[in-house]
């Protein structure tokens, strides 16, 4: 009776011994174990002795699986998303109706004046080269010459204008405004622009508000998607620029190996215990098929 009870026991205990030693060997010995100049096989465990391929493998696969370019846009841009940044920029608008501060006081709290004055500067002449650009693409000063030609030929008594001024004529003239537009225009737009920088600065955030509050949820609509169009043409270079996989390679690779330890039990405590408890099982099963070809 002893030995029908005693070797499913025997082979339930060898089960749960095995894997339990199976399981600790995947992480110990923490470090290469040397008897004299023989190195004993299977030392360091498994894991700290692939950390750097584990490390790599696990970052190849956050980095093209899991926070991939399409993840990164569907999290960020999703309707729900959106619409969350939406009512939050609503609510702070909402907040800053009694805000008495100017937008100059409030910059000024986050940068010196020092800062702003580059910055603004910078926007000032941004705006103005942009804006020049674009009027030169345009061809307005011939387009400015071919308007103004036609108004004075619509004048009672000025259709002799005609037969005396030719097309060749008209667009010499619009090279010229041309030329005066590409060297003054970016000087005036940047005058003009410091001035209305100057003026938004001033201005109480409550009294804007309060001015343009019917304009509000559609100036936020207007932003929000345009950040979901920035968002969607730079990802690619923003993710490159972040490098996620090599984040999580360095990251791992920085972990010892009882860190490792820690970290994979933290996660995986319960299924481990299960393996071993599993072993148990089946070395118990073992036991009992063999009484039973035994007897």
């Amino acid at each position: 009776m002893i030995e029908i009870i005693a070797m499913p026991l025997l082979g339930g205990v060898i089960g749960y011994i095995t894997n339990d030693i199976a399981i600790k060997m995947l992480f110990r010995p923490r470090k290469a174990v040397y008897i004299g100049g023989f190195h004993i096989p299977f030392t360091p465990g498994l894991i700290p002795r692939q950390r750097e391929r584990i490390a790599a493998s696990i970052g190849n696969v956050i980095s093209t699986q899991l926070l991939n370019r399409d993840t990164v846009i569907n999290a960020i841009t999703s309707d729900e998303s959106l619409e969350r940044v939406y009512s939050a920029l609503m609510r702070v608008t909402e907040n800053m109706k009694g805000n008495e501060k100017t937008v100059g006081e409030i910059i000024g709290s986050y940068v010196s004046d020092e800062d702003m004055e580059v910055y603004k500067n910078s926007i000032s002449e941004s705006i103005a080269l942009t804006i020049s650009s674009k009027i030169n693409e345009a061809d307005v000063g011939t387009k400015l010459a071919y308007s103004g030609i036609d108004m004075l030929k619509s004048k009672p008594g000025m259709g002799f204008l005609s037969l005396i001024i030719s097309d060749d004529f008209v667009n010499k003239l619009g090279g010229i405004i041309n030329n005066v537009l590409a060297e003054k225009a970016p000087e005036i737009i940047y005058e003009e622009t410091g001035k209305y920088s100057e003026e938004i600065l001033s201005m109480r955030v409550c009294d804007i508000i309060t001015k343009h509050e019917d304009k509000i949820p559609v100036l936020l609509r207007g932003f929000i998607g345009l950040c979901r169009i920035i968002i969607e043409d730079n990802t690619d270079r923003i993710l490159k620029l972040v490098n996620i996989e090599q984040i999580v390679v360095d990251k791992i690779s920085s972990f010892d190996a009882m860190e490792m330890e820690q970290l994979i039990f933290g996660i995986m405590r319960k299924e481990l215990k299960a393996i071993v408890y599993l072993g148990a099982v089946l070395g118990f099963l073992m036991g009992f098929i063999n009484l039973i070809f035994f007897f």
